[in-house]
């Protein structure tokens, strides 16, 4: 059994892709994970302006668009999403997304003036129902004035697709962590283990890892997501990229970071946004209803779902390097 791993930058974030196969086949397919990462982005950026997305976008109100295999499934995740949230994760909010000034890369509108910005004119999210998608005819048409945003499930879906993509290609396990948003798949030697990190604190203290969730070596699909609204800040941190689609401007939840464990990292990205949206008694409820391990902070406070769940990784990690 052999095993490979690369670490690359794409999809504007740290990368890292992880495979375990037989003979000397992982360094073949740890390779074949970075390149789908880079197709994928070619396909769903909204920062290219050739991307696929783009020109879906840029068509919206003129009738049926053909696309892809892959901004199909794209589109579809975005659906089904909306509708596991009621509305909570809204791919429409890019309008309001660019109001906010985060209408190009992050490096870009991270380097603006913070009195360059516009002020924001509060108003609801358009939603998915009227986002027409035709699968026997492979098009999607959006209505006038509608453009679709992957930012909150993009690369959750991404670590998806490519983690089982390359199982069927003969991995017995493999790994895909695109910016924080982790799938996994098939097996490992020993147990799979997922850092969590306080984004309260900085990258430089020893403590910043708040604990170490532990998953058993043959987990099959486990997908894990963090969403906060304490990264990806401008105007000298008085704007961020969570919106909240009831009302178009930036979540104003006492939460400031919410990480979901799930069976597939877009399940976790989604529902880690959404919840970052709610006040913490109702995003614990939200994620307990979908029987999901959550990690919920505000400033001064850490929750989990279940209650106990940091004193049980605790124990584990203990048992673990014990």
């Amino acid at each position: 059994m052999s095993r490979a791993e690369l670490h690359f930058r794409a999809m504007g974030t740290d990368c890292q892709a992880m495979v375990i196969a037989p003979g000397g086949a992982a360094t073949t397919l740890v390779e074949l994970a970075r390149d789908r990462v880079e197709l994928l982005e070619q396909c769903w950026s909204r920062f290219r302006p050739d991307s696929e997305l783009n020109r879906l976008n840029d068509r919206a109100g003129q009738g049926p668009v053909r696309v892809s295999e892959d901004l199909m499934r794209l589109v579809q995740q975005m659906q089904q999403a909306w509708e596991l949230t009621d509305g909570l994760f809204d791919p429409t909010v890019l309008a309001a997304m660019k109001a906010h000034g985060y209408d190009a890369d992050f490096a870009t509108v991270s380097a603006r003036p913070a009195d360059a910005l516009a002020s924001v004119i509060a108003s609801s999210t358009p939603g998915m129902s009227a986002v027409a998608i035709d699968v026997d005819h492979a098009t999607v048409t959006l209505p006038q004035g509608i453009g679709l945003d992957p930012g909150a499930i993009g690369k959750g879906l991404a670590a998806d697709l490519i983690v089982d993509e390359i199982i069927d290609a003969g991995a017995t396990g493999a790994l895909v962590n695109l910016g924080g948003d982790v799938a996994i798949g098939g097996h490992d030697v020993s147990t799979w283990a997922i850092a969590v990190q306080d984004e309260r604190k900085s990258p430089t203290d020893e403590d910043r890892v708040l604990t170490v969730l532990h998953f058993d070596a043959d987990a099959t699909r486990l997908g894990t997501a963090t969403s906060t609204t304490l990264k990806r800040r401008w105007a000298q941190g008085r704007r961020h990229h969570v919106i909240d689609p009831r009302t178009g401007t930036m979540s104003t939840s006492p939460l400031v970071q919410v990480t979901v464990v799930g069976s597939a990292a877009w399940q976790a990205e989604v529902l880690a946004t959404a919840a970052l949206l709610l006040d913490p008694h109702s995003a614990s409820a939200l994620l307990r209803s979908h029987g999901l391990t959550s990690v919920l902070m505000t400033a001064d406070a850490i929750s989990t779902v279940p209650d106990d769940l940091l004193d049980l990784t605790s124990r584990e990690r203990e048992h673990a390097h014990g």
